[in-house]
């Protein structure tokens, strides 16, 4: 087997001690450097007036340079390898949050030629290589980063935990046994071996790709959590559809005019309702169009109205509900109650008002119980379409298997199954979406 060029790279660059700021740059109460590799301790001793005697402990420490200039007292903590984050050697160093500090630090490691700058993920990577964390971990740790809400949050630290892991290692270790019961069938093919060994083989491959469907099935809305529900704001023009999304994003991100199709492009706004990540899209206003421009812009709302979990259908009068029967997941909606000197009274129909927030609070509501219907989970497995095409290619191959007679090609079928239930947690072939996942980290993760 052949190693690539960027393995080869790789295994030279992990010889690297590394450092990095953790936290965010700029002015803070606290800021931590880490420094990871088999000479962090070395390096730090050097500059260091007192360090911790044993690993895992932490000591009130000065940092001093050559010239004997105190860069700051500094609480620093020592982890020996492998009971460390990156399974290396490491140090972390919590000292005051202030720029000229951090920026002295990091002057003294940059004149230190043994050591360097980590790269964006590059901890986590080590991680990961080290075998403390597997690839599902790895990308919660990125959501976990990146988290916005309460449900990606719970979701993440699911898959942190090892949930996902913990299924797709339950189907591989399945998939093995399946493996070695074929395996035996060729092996073996001039002896006497038990008659119904063939159809439990069979069965067992039906019982894991029902598994996997169920998986699929029941967890599409992992991926929802983790980059947000889908909400159309559609509707005639002049229906309060930009006042609406300016209302519940606290800023004017809209125009607000009285003037018919001031909304031309779709405006996108991120929101929390409820720990739940909604994206909701305000589009142009739906009228028989008098400029290409407002073409587009009507032609863009149907496009995101087809795709959206849930659409806010805005009327002028209740008699408009027929021009929009063929909408999806559709919320009617009356706006400007504040104005109307007869609210609509008609059940389908939402009353509310962006001036004086009316009926806001009970539409959020409405929206947040809708999209997490009954049959939602907070720790859904699959967040990833990288997840989903692993999965969809195991099931492939277990489907090409039924179809084999040829007990080689059956069990080659069943190996490439494996393979691909094993990327999804990193055990073979995933060094070619290893940059990609990690170029979501930022530097000091």
């Amino acid at each position: 087997m052949s190693i690539s060029l960027f393995t080869i790279l790789y295994m030279v660059k992990k010889q690297d001690t590394i450092y990095a700021l953790s936290t965010p740059p700029g002015k803070s109460a606290i800021a931590v450097v880490r420094i990871s590799g088999s000479k962090a301790l070395d390096y730090i001793k050097k500059i260091s007036s007192s360090m911790p005697t044993k690993p895992n402990t932490s000591t009130l420490n000065k940092l001093i340079t050559k010239t004997g200039d105190v860069i700051d007292q500094t609480i620093t903590t020592y982890y020996k390898a492998p009971k460390s984050f990156t399974g290396e050697d490491m140090v972390e160093i919590s000292m005051h949050g202030g720029n000229a500090v951090i920026n002295k630090f990091i002057d003294v490691f940059k004149k230190n030629k043994k050591t360097r700058l980590a790269e964006p993920g590059e901890f986590t990577r080590r991680s990961f290589e080290n075998n403390k964390l597997d690839l599902t971990q790895v990308e919660a740790i990125s959501d976990l980063v990146n988290a916005e809400t309460e449900y990606q949050r719970k979701q993440a630290h699911s898959q942190l935990e090892g949930n996902l892991t913990l299924k797709t290692k339950e189907i591989y270790s399945e998939l093995t046994n399946v493996l070695a019961n074929i395996e035996a069938m060729i092996d073996f093919a001039d002896e006497e071996l038990p008659t119904d060994l063939l159809n439990n083989i069979k069965e067992q491959i039906e019982n894991i790709s029902n598994e996997i469907y169920n998986i699929l099935s029941k967890n599409s809305k992992g991926r929802k959590i983790r980059e947000g529900f889908i909400v159309g704001i559609i509707g005639k023009t002049n229906t309060g559809k930009s006042s609406f999304i300016n209302n519940v994003s606290n800023q004017e991100i809209a125009i607000v005019s009285n003037k018919p199709g001031t909304t031309r492009d779709a405006i996108e706004s991120y929101i929390d309702i409820r720990g739940l990540p909604v994206r909701f899209f305000d589009t142009a206003g739906i009228r028989k169009h008098r400029n290409t421009v407002e073409k587009i812009g009507i032609k863009k709302s149907k496009e995101i109205s087809k795709e959206a979990d849930l659409n806010l259908v805005f009327l002028n009068k209740s008699s408009e509900i027929d021009d929009f029967k063929n909408v999806s997941n559709p919320i009617f909606i009356q706006s400007k109650y504040d104005i109307r000197k007869k609210p609509t009274t008609i059940n389908d129909i939402t009353n509310i008002s962006s001036k004086n927030n009316y009926g806001i609070k009970s539409l959020l509501n409405r929206i947040f119980h809708q999209l997490s219907d009954k049959n939602f989970t907070e720790n859904t497995y699959i967040s990833r379409e990288r997840h989903i095409e692993c999965l969809k290619n195991t099931i492939k191959y277990l489907e090409k298997s039924k179809q084999k007679k040829n007990y080689d090609v059956f069990s080659e079928d069943i190996r490439l199954a494996i393979k691909e239930i094993s990327k999804i947690y990193g055990k073979t072939d995933i060094e070619n979406i290893l940059d990609i996942i990690f170029s979501d980290f930022c530097i000091g993760k």
